[in-house]
């Protein structure tokens, strides 16, 4: 009787091998949506195909979400088993019903609007042009239903027992991280899920801007500064060149280092310096805007946001009033989209990797075979031999990348004899001394550093432009590797403005910042020579010297690492982390005794205002209005099934597989497709060198030689000893027969030292063209160069 109960208790309590069928027949159904959406996107001509490469990363984030939530449901089974046999499966089953049909009504929702519903979900009743087909969700649902049905059955007869638990919650919490570190695109990601991430972010947001003004950082533009007391009359625009270092901060400027940049000690005695001065982020990359427009930082940096915001910065003002501009980086401009921010400020000459001839060696790689690009000493020599002479003023802006990890400088043993020799005598602290030997190749970088930047100013005396030359010279940020003395130190960079106008050189002991620098060098502009700039201003910062009378706070927001603002300055306060500290005159941090409860909720309102301030304006674009933004949108605009079909062909990061995609198109005369793809490419990358080369040529094989002349031509302007540029657009002169025109690339080639065999053969086609008084068939040469350039998968 006895074995008998137990084994009918048996028979009506579920255990792990009737949940784990269940699982396995969700995902099946999983696979039946994935397998209706793209069919449905197929049907209407937006995909090139049911199943791809793209489909497989479909099931792939599919097979995480599954894991994920029957991790989650595999606890409640047994909760409810445990309380009432059969239980825990019926709920089970039920949820995942649900699942399926909320997934069927996402995907119908997004093959509809071409666009997968996230947090918009909340004003989505008050939409009339949302498109959506109830009957055609419930047909897809009642096809997945079916399908699950019939194979539950044979799942069930065939699945193998798995009696423990922990194993498979192990199984299933892994395959879902495996899916959060695969790039997710909205056509190949689990609709459900898109839609509780965006709504729970939504939802979880701990603060939002309630202000009345659409644009809460603009005001009057303030055209008078305490700078200008400090510089000769001008007789003309002055030249300015920014120069920031990677990671120099205070402490070998003004702290326990100094020893190992003397050059740049000796030019701040002849400067103004700045004895409290501030870097608003963290990062090297967040400095560079910063510095430059007195921009907000988004999450992570400006630079990083990803749609285009109207703002005026250093670069679209001087433009206006007739300056050239130039941006100069031994490094790829792509990191942090710093490329993208430098094409829509429409930056004459961008010196960066791509632009550094043969006579000049990379930095030596690291241990994952990665160089980060050219050193300082290249950066500046390159600057002066391609700089092209300008009648009028100019911006030159220097990001240095020398003194940054993992510090492989030219000559590395040179420089770090130097540093030994400097511990030896300098009179150090045996601690320091420690710290300096077990960091050397560190120290040796700001030797090397300092060396490049004293040639580089003596080479600058030499120039007929130098008595006209305003140099800055500041630090992205201090280096974590460096031992901090308190929060604010990681902050705490040099500021040094150096000039032939200058009356004297001074130390000024108010506090400012990178988003002072900006404002302040446009006011000193305008009082010096009446420049134009917009009445409204959106910047983050004012004056670099504070006046006497000034009533305003003295505001300094602290972005210490993306997604993460959580220091900030009001006056003599300082914020950080919960924390607030009183700040002396030397911005050491002192316990805060002050009773005076209004000075801390003044703080912390304004804290909080700053916060919902920065998101905002970045999040909608509301920094300036765009009738007051000297730059425009100039990203090419895609439709919504012309990005799922982009989305469907390229799934990551990695542009320059996109470039090949979009390469073997061209070469398969889908011309069309392949520039459709590189003009997405070039919206992400605008130096995307190959990518600009490939659309020139796509559009000669199209028999549109004046289009592609006019590309190629601005190929060579952007990238002068890029020798592909040159091949592709003398073919294109080949094949429109303007052979003649050899003369001019050739000359172009010899000046920037283009050395190649392929180029010249190019030449020796033409000349001989030339020589007999021919002109080329056009269809047939285009023919066969595509199938030579094919084949050759050049």
């Amino acid at each position: 009787m006895l074995e008998y109960r137990e084994e009918h208790i048996e028979s009506k309590e579920r255990k792990l091998r009737d949940f784990i069928p269940v699982v396995i027949t969700f995902f099946v159904g999983l696979v039946v949506l994935s397998i209706y959406q793209n069919a449905m996107l197929y049907a209407i001509g937006v995909l090139d195909s049911v199943f791809n490469s793209s489909f497989l990363l479909y099931l792939l984030h599919h097979l995480g979400f599954a894991s994920v939530i029957s991790l989650f449901l595999a606890f409640i089974f047994n909760l409810l088993e445990n309380e009432k046999p059969g239980l825990g499966l019926r709920v089970v089953q039920i949820v995942l019903i649900i699942l399926l049909l909320l997934e069927a009504v996402l995907i119908t929702y997004y093959v509809q609007n071409f666009e997968p519903l996230g947090s918009d979900f909340f004003g989505l009743f008050k939409n009339k042009e949302i498109r959506f087909s109830l009957l055609q969700a419930s047909v897809a649902t009642s096809i997945t239903l079916t399908v699950c049905f019939i194979c539950y059955k044979y799942i069930a007869s065939f699945y193998t027992v798995i009696s423990r638990m922990y194993p498979l919650t192990i199984v299933f919490f892994s395959i879902f991280l495996a899916t959060l570190y695969s790039d997710k695109k909205p056509v190949n990601e689990n609709k459900t899920q898109y839609l509780a991430h965006h709504v729970t972010k939504r939802l979880l947001q701990s603060y939002s801007y309630e202000g009345a003004e659409e644009y809460p950082l603009v005001r009057p533009f303030q055209k008078e500064t305490g700078l200008a007391g400090y510089f000769k009359p001008m007789d003309t625009f002055p030249h300015i060149k920014i120069i920031i270092l990677d990671g120099l901060g205070n402490e070998f400027v003004d702290g326990r280092f100094t020893d190992f940049m003397p050059n740049l000690q000796e030019l701040k005695r002849t400067s103004l310096s700045w004895k409290n001065f501030l870097s608003n982020t963290g990062e090297s990359h967040a400095a560079f805007p910063t510095i430059i427009g007195s921009l907000p930082f988004g999450e992570s940096g400006f630079t990083t946001l990803p749609d285009f915001t109207y703002r005026n910065t250093l670069y679209s003002i001087l433009r206006e009033n007739g300056y050239k501009t130039s941006f100069n980086h031994g490094g790829n401009t792509a990191l942090f989209n710093i490329d993208r921010f430098l094409e829509e400020e429409k930056v004459d000459q961008i010196f960066d990797r791509n632009n550094f001839g043969r006579e000049f060696s990379l930095q030596e790689e690291d241990a994952a075979g990665i160089t980060l690009g050219y050193p300082d000493g290249a950066l500046f020599s390159n600057f002066h031999k391609n700089a092209k002479p300008s009648v009028g003023p100019k911006l030159d802006v220097f990001l240095t990348l020398s003194t940054k990890v993992p510090y492989h400088i030219p000559e590395i043993d040179t420089y770090t004899h130097k540093v030994a020799n400097i511990v030896e005598t300098s009179g150090m602290k045996a601690s320091e001394q420690r710290f300096v030997r077990r960091n050397e190749e560190l120290f040796a970088s700001f030797l090397y550093a300092d060396e490049a930047l004293a040639q580089f100013m003596t080479r600058e005396q030499l120039s007929p432009d130098f008595s006209s030359t305003i140099y800055v010279i500041t630090g992205s940020h201090q280096l974590s590797e460096l031992s901090q003395d308190n929060a604010l130190s990681k902050y705490r960079v040099p500021l040094l403005i150096f000039s032939p106008l200058l009356k004297s050189a001074t130390e000024i002991a108010n506090v400012a910042s990178h988003a002072d620098i900006a404002p302040s060098l446009l006011a000193l502009l305008s009082e010096k020579q009446n420049s134009k700039v917009p009445d409204q201003v959106g910047f983050l910062g004012g004056d670099l010297i504070r006046q006497s009378g000034t009533k305003d706070p003295k505001e300094v927001p602290l972005l210490r690492s993306a997604y993460r603002l959580q220091d900030y300055i009001l006056d003599d306060l300082f914020y950080s982390d919960g924390e607030i500290y009183k700040l002396d005159k030397d911005l050491n941090l002192r316990e805060f005794e002050d009773d005076e409860e209004t000075r801390v909720s003044l703080l912390e309102e304004r804290f909080q205002n700053f916060k919902t301030v920065n998101r905002y304006v970045t999040e909608n674009n509301s920094i300036i209005p765009k009738s007051v933004s000297l730059i425009e949108d100039r990203k090419p605009k895609f439709t919504k099934e012309e990005l799922i079909w982009i989305e469907s062909v390229f799934n990551g990061k990695d542009f320059d597989n996109a470039y090949g995609h979009a390469k073997q198109l061209a070469f398969d005369k889908d011309y069309g497709r392949a520039l459709l793809l590189s003009e997405y490419i070039l919206s992400e990358i605008p130096r995307h060198a190959d990518t600009e080369i490939l659309m020139g040529r796509v559009r000669a094989w199209q028999g549109d030689f004046e289009r592609s002349i006019q590309i190629l031509s601005n190929v060579i302007r952007k990238y002068p000893k890029y020798e592909d540029g040159y091949c592709a657009l003398m073919d294109a002169y080949f094949w429109s027969g303007k052979n003649e025109n050899m003369y001019e690339i050739q000359r172009l080639a010899r000046k920037n030292g283009i050395q190649d065999k392929i180029l010249n053969e190019k030449f020796e086609r033409s000349l001989t063209l030339i020589r007999q008084g021919k002109e080329v068939e056009g269809k047939s040469a285009i023919e066969q160069e595509t199938v030579e350039i094919g084949s050759q998968k050049k």
